[in-house]
């Protein structure tokens, strides 16, 4: 069905990753693809790269007429549709957690038009971690995360352990437990028995989690082995990918794997001479001093993090509620931590899980907790309405002397909306007028609560 997506994939990653290829295919295109063993339009080709990549001004034909441009959005959007089915409303058990899911992703969305640009991301509510740090240290990493020090092993015990706690999760928050990934901050194949976690992980919840490994080229048989295990469906919406360091890992990468095996395998160009531009969190903050210049030019502010939930870390027995943040001094690796619990059985877990998720997934603005406006928020005061601003989108709402007075409370004083109402001597309807108007920028993030 999609003939020439291998190609037009393999020459989209060379492409962005290699600045070298990419002056050969733009001065020679037809030899270059040649050399390559690649039967493309030369032309076609180049111009579907440049818009892939976004290095295109203008389409020298109209858009719909590069069918390798179609043929290669459409096998996306194939993958896309399947993620959304994962993270559908009914795919959660419980409504609160899914509507605060959502309005995570607004407000995500609302500060910044950067994440904007990706319609694709979701904020997922569970991941689980196997190992306690990482052995690879990418000097990109935009969670920082630690040396590795120790692995969940996969003993009887551990592994009724974990089947355990992934047949509660799905219970408890419903099949959307199935998008969890096994892995943050770590390098998935550091853990000698992750493969064996991942069949569990399937046969509980009916999904494959999808991995990133940034050590492709280090047991190519067992990656291989693993693949073959998982199956060209699995493969085929996006179980695997490849994190490429270097342009010596991606040369080597191209030399130990076949084309047909790289076919459902994206190679995600990290190396510094890539067109990849890194999220300015974590030990991304360091890379970018040390880059001076140009390191102005390839970092954007940008959550890295996709979850929104638990963090749940095997080896310590722990459980961080997490939200994606905008990176900052307040919160330099792109997440926040809510509130961490430890567990030691699964019957913990559980407990720990609906504690935390009662605790911070709340999609109705407390009335109890001290309410704020968001970082990123700009507030205009305008003759018949006040308008809130993010990162390039905004509301607007009616102005009366409640709203406008409650915002100036808020935006001078960190308080609660019982504080802000009796301050007012805001009661019954006036109260409900005032609350549904902060639910609603609450509902899009211009107003968070501590």
């Amino acid at each position: 069905m999609y003939a020439d997506v291998p190609y037009i994939k393999y020459l989209m990653e060379n492409y962005a990753a290699d600045p070298s290829f990419r002056e050969r295919l733009q001065a020679r295109p037809q030899e270059t693809l040649q050399e390559r063993g690649i039967p493309l339009d030369a032309e076609m080709a180049l111009e579907a790269c440049d818009m892939l990549c976004g290095q295109a001004r203008e389409m020298r034909t109209p858009e719909e007429q590069n069918r390798y441009l179609q043929e290669y959005r459409a096998y996306q959007r194939e993958i896309v549709e399947e993620y959304e089915i994962r993270i559908a409303d009914d795919a959660f058990a419980e409504r609160e957690i899914c509507l605060w899911s959502r309005q995570v992703h607004r407000r995500c969305r609302m500060e910044s038009r950067q994440i904007r640009k990706h319609g694709a991301i979701h904020y997922f509510p569970l991941l689980f971690e196997l190992g306690d740090g990482c052995s690879v240290q990418c000097p990109f990493c935009g969670v920082d995360a630690p040396r590795w020090r120790e692995n969940f092993a996969y003993t009887p015990e551990n592994a009724g352990l974990w089947r355990e706690i992934l047949k509660r999760s799905v219970r408890y928050l419903g099949r959307v437990a199935g998008t969890s990934s096994c892995y943050m901050a770590t390098e998935p194949f550091d853990n000698p028995d992750y493969e064996k976690f991942v069949y569990d992980f399937r046969a509980v919840t009916g999904l494959v989690p999808q991995t990133t490994t940034a050590v492709a080229e280090r047991d190519p048989e067992r990656i291989r082995a693993f693949m073959k295990e998982l199956g060209p469906d699995a493969m085929g919406k996006a179980a695997m990918r490849f994190s490429i360091r270097s342009l010596r890992q991606l040369e080597k990468i191209q030399e130990i794997y076949r084309p047909d095996e790289l076919k459902d395998i994206e190679l995600l160009p990290n190396n510094p001479e890539s067109l990849t531009k890194y999220s300015l969190s974590g030990r991304a903050i360091r890379l970018c001093e040390r880059m001076g210049e140009k390191g102005r030019e390839k970092f954007i502010r940008y959550g890295i993090s996709c979850t929104a939930g638990l963090r749940v870390n095997l080896v310590k027995k722990t459980m961080e509620f997490i939200e994606p943040e905008l990176p900052s001094g307040e919160y330099p690796n792109g997440y926040c931590i809510r509130e961490t619990l430890g567990f030691a059985d699964a019957d913990e877990f559980e407990t720990g899980m609906k504690h935390l998720f009662g605790t911070w997934a709340r999609a109705e603005l407390p009335e109890d907790r001290v309410l704020h406006f968001n970082a990123v928020c700009r507030i205009a005061e305008k003759e018949d309405c006040v308008e809130f601003w993010g990162d390039g989108v905004g509301c607007s709402l009616a102005k009366d002397e409640d709203f406008l007075r409650a915002v100036r409370i808020v935006r001078e004083a960190a308080s609660t909306f019982a504080e802000v109402c009796r301050t007012l001597s805001a009661q019954d309807r006036r109260a409900l007028l005032l609350w549904q108007k902060f639910q609603y920028l609450y509902e899009r993030g211009y107003v968070r609560w501590a």
